[in-house]
Formats: C-alpha cells, structure tokens, sequence
C-alpha cells in the first residue's frame, strides 16, 4: 500500500482529529491570508501616494527671518522665482499670492451653530473671503492631493485674466454658475492690505471646486466654501503688490530632487530671507499610515506563523505519540522511515486543501474588518501624537498638513492565495519534522511498547 492511500485511510477514519485539524488549519489560513492581503494593500496604497504627489520643491519665506507680511504671509520676489525657474530639471513652477476681499453681490458662508466673531470683526470681516491668486490651480496641493476636485468648468491657467473659481457651497448659495461674474473688493482692513486699498475687480468664474477640510473650524475665515481662487492679475489688482506667499517647482520626470534644490541654493539668492523643502509634505502622513499599517501586518504575519508552528507541532507530537504503535508495526512490516514522513506530510496535505478554499472564504470578509481596524488603530496614534504637539486648526492647509488615509480597500488575490499555500506548506514540513522526526529515530521494538 503506498503512503498516499494510507494518508487518505487515516484522514477518512479519523474523523474526529480531521475536523479539529481542518479547523485549525482554516483559522491560520484566513488569518494569514487577511494579513498578507492587508499588507499588499498597504504597499498599494503607499505607492498610489509616491506616484501622485508631485515631484518638486516649495520655495518660501524663511519663517525665522523677517522676509514676511504683516499678517505672517510670505514675501517671495518675482526675480527669484524666475531664476530658479531657469535651472535644469525644472519642468514649470507655480506661485501663489494671498489676499482678503469682500464679495460684492453676494455673502461668504458662515459657520453653522454659533456666531464666530464679534461686532467690530462682523463689520470688518463680515463678508470677506481668503483669495488665491495662482497660474496655474491644477498644480496646487489642494488639488495635486485630491483634497479638492474639479465638479464643474476648468482650472486656472497662466493666461487667464479676470477670473476665479469658487466652491460648490458658496455657488449653491448664491446662485452662481460657470460663466457668471462675481466681485471681488479688496478688504482695507486685511493687516496684509498695507495701502488700504479698496479696488473693486469684476472676475468670471470658470470653475466650480468641491471638497473640504476634514477638521472641525472655529471661524468662517476657515471655511473651504470661503477660499476664492483667482488669477496673479485679479490679486495684484486687489492689492497692488507683487510679492508670493510661495512658488511650488515641478521638476521633469526623473530628475532629482535633491541634486535640483542644491543646484537651486548655489543660485545668488539671498537665502537668509528663504527656506526651500520637498513638495511632499503633504503626502507624508498619508505615507506614513500606509507605511504604518504595512508595518503592522508584518509583525501579526510573524505572530501567526510562529503560533501556528508552536500549536501544530504540539497536536502532531501528541498525537504521534498516539500512533507509536502503528509505526512500529509498519516499520517492522518494512515499510521505510521516509515513507512514513511523506505519509504524514501528505495527511496534513489533504487537510490542508480544503482549509485554503474554508480559509479564503473567511478571509474575504475578515482582511477588509482587518484593515479598517489596522488603518483606524495607526491614525489614532498619529492623532494622539498630534494633540501631543499642540492644537492644528481647521482650515484647509492645516488639515492636509495632518491629513491621513481615509480607507483602504483590501482584496484577497490569486498572489495572496499562493503566498499563503507556500507558507502553510512550509510551516507543515517544519511541523511533521519536529513531531516525527524525534519517534522515527526509535527502533521498532520500543514504538511497539505498549503505554
């Protein structure tokens, strides 16, 4: 009789053992599967992120000098960013410039439940707005990052003149619509606004924006509905100024960036006035919970192998134990030590069969409670670290400063699938050699001992 049908002879008798073996196989099975699954979708996600985000770097003001506005803003200079915009590498550059205004014609939203400002800030700040001028939106964080997104009409280009985009909320309040005008007048009393100008420019609006901050506001000022962005010509006009908050350069593909940011820093640019870092801040909490949750899966992986290996190793060595006497009887009958071993392993085999298909069953609705609760358990850390440090507000530049990853969507694959069936073949061959290997060694006088 060869050891194939002895192994499905003693699977079929055995009843009993089978079950408890085919249900512990099928929990180690699931639980790896959900892991790997979890971990494969982690590593996606991470490189989803890497791919998107925008390979350049951020020019800015020196936050530790005295290159800034009134109101905290950045004061970079025209010349500087076309100098840099010159160096090698340098596919394009966006900047971007900051201004306060008032809506003629129609009323910013307001924070619901709850008067935010007083009466002298009421009349001062009422109605005004946060105006982005930009040449080009579609290269704005907001919008690179996916924070924000186009719902109707287009973004922003270099050659616009007299136009904004606006979001959903405030048109739906007003009742405006692609094609419409809206009026901006620049608000005397923004600290920023140092001639006290008050001009008044008409814009078309070509682009209607969704999406919002994630974290709770304390003012109107911090409402997304309220961030109007405009071309560079409606914010000068506003202001009369020509200065940036900051330009953002986007390198071509392949180029690095960190031989492009020195090159940049040898340029005679007064860079005690100006600080310049990687374009990829906003991506890095993001990362870092991808990351966190890959982390995380591969230490439970190493739990779940080691504890299978302690567990099934244990039930084989108690029940080897059981079947001494069969060894010694099939061993005297000739039957060689090897073929015993292959008997065993493929016992575990034809268990272990059945337990893949039970176990992927599990998995498909195990790996995705998983990772929600992996994904839940890395931001509320980060959260807390957060709080640790201090107080984020609720505007938008804030919140994607701490944004992390919102979901992860997690499918058990044919990849999956063999990476588990290749790691429980191989927790099995450990497990056989350590319960057989110690009763073979045994001559078959003292398995046939009866105890």
């Amino acid at each position: 009789m060869t050891f194939v049908a002895r192994s499905v002879r003693y699977v079929l008798r055995k009843r009993v053992r089978t079950i408890v073996l085919l249900i512990v196989l099928t929990i180690i099975t699931a639980s790896m599967l959900s892991t790997i699954a979890v971990s494969r979708a982690a590593q996606q996600a991470a490189g989803r992120i890497e791919k998107e985000a925008v390979g350049g770097f951020v020019l800015a003001s020196n936050l530790q000098g005295s290159m800034l506005t009134p109101r905290g803003g950045g004061m970079v200079r025209p010349a500087d960013v076309r100098r840099i915009a010159q160096l090698p590498g340098v596919d394009s550059y966006m900047v971007r410039q900051n201004a306060t205004a008032d809506l003629v014609g129609a009323n910013v939203a307001k924070v619901p439940g709850g008067d935010d400002y007083d009466a002298t800030k009421e009349q001062q700040f009422g109605n005004a707005a946060n105006v982005i001028g930009t040449n080009d939106s579609s290269k704005l964080n907001v919008f690179t990052s996916r924070t924000l997104g186009m719902a109707e009409g287009r973004h922003l280009k270099a050659s616009d003149k007299y136009t904004s985009m606006i979001h959903e909320d405030l048109a739906k309040a007003n009742g405006l619509k692609v094609g419409d005008t809206l009026t901006l007048k620049a608000n005397a009393y923004d600290a920023d606004n140092e001639s006290h100008s008050t001009a008044t420019v008409k814009t078309t609006i070509v682009g209607i924006f969704k999406g919002d901050s994630a974290r709770k506001v304390s003012s109107r000022a911090e409402l997304t509905a309220n961030t109007i962005y405009t071309d560079l010509d409606t914010t000068r006009d506003l202001y009369y100024k020509e200065i940036y908050q900051d330009a953002t350069f986007v390198l071509s593909k392949g180029v690095d960036v960190e031989k492009t940011m020195d090159a940049a820093k040898k340029l005679p640019v007064d860079w005690n006035n100006y600080q310049i870092t990687r374009n990829d801040q906003y991506s890095s909490s993001m990362l870092h919970a991808a990351r966190g949750v890959r982390s995380m899966m591969r230490g439970a992986l190493i739990g779940v192998t080691v504890s299978a290996v302690l567990v099934l190793s244990l039930m084989l060595l108690l029940w080897m134990n059981d079947r001494r006497q069969e060894m010694g009887i099939l061993v005297s009958l000739g039957v060689g030590k090897p073929s015993l071993v292959a008997q065993y392993l493929t016992e575990m085999v034809l268990i272990g069969l059945p337990s893949l298909a039970l176990g992927w069953l599990c998995a498909q609705g195990m790996a995705q409670w998983l990772g929600t609760t992996a994904l839940h358990s890395v931001n509320a850390s980060a959260a807390k670290e957060l709080s640790s440090m201090g107080q984020v507000g609720g505007d938008l530049e804030s919140s994607m400063s701490v944004r992390t990853l919102d979901s992860l969507t997690v499918s058990v694959d044919g990849t999956a699938m063999l990476y588990v069936a290749l790691g429980l073949l191989a927790v099995m061959l450990v497990c056989v050699a350590v319960a057989c290997i110690p009763m073979l060694r045994k001559s078959p006088r003292d398995l046939s001992e009866i105890r």
